[in-house]
């Protein structure tokens, strides 16, 4: 997939996804995180092959969600794909990861990456 096709799909998903994955205590509902798994899917950004050792590498990021402001795409890809495979044994796994802010980190490093490619 190209730049701009991409980059598309990612300042699709920030606006449609901002409101619900942002901080706080408001009610986001299991089948909207399953739809922004979806959409991830449908864009590409999850990975088809999948090394559980990179996760294990790159997990401390979920405990420090502040450190995803330097994370690479791949880094961020590996981090979404973990989450939602773990979510289908372990439901509530993404909530979690809402609640802590792991996932509106990743989209706002996303919305960084292109816009710093773009100027």
């Amino acid at each position: 997939m190209n730049n701009s096709i991409l980059q598309g799909y990612l300042t699709s998903l920030y606006s449609k996804y901002v409101s619900d994955l942002k901080l706080g205590e408001h009610h986001v509902s299991d089948k909207r995180l399953q739809e922004f798994v979806a959409d991830l899917k449908k864009a590409g950004i999850l990975l088809e092959t999948f090394n559980w050792g990179e996760w294990y590498q790159n997990s401390y990021m979920v405990d420090r969600p502040e450190y995803i402001a330097d994370a690479s795409f791949y880094e961020c890809q590996i981090l979404l794909t973990a989450m939602s495979r773990l979510h289908r044994f372990s439901p509530g796994i993404l909530s979690n990861m809402r609640c802590q802010g792991v996932l509106i980190a990743i989209l706002e490093r996303f919305q960084s990456l292109y816009y710093q490619k773009a100027v």
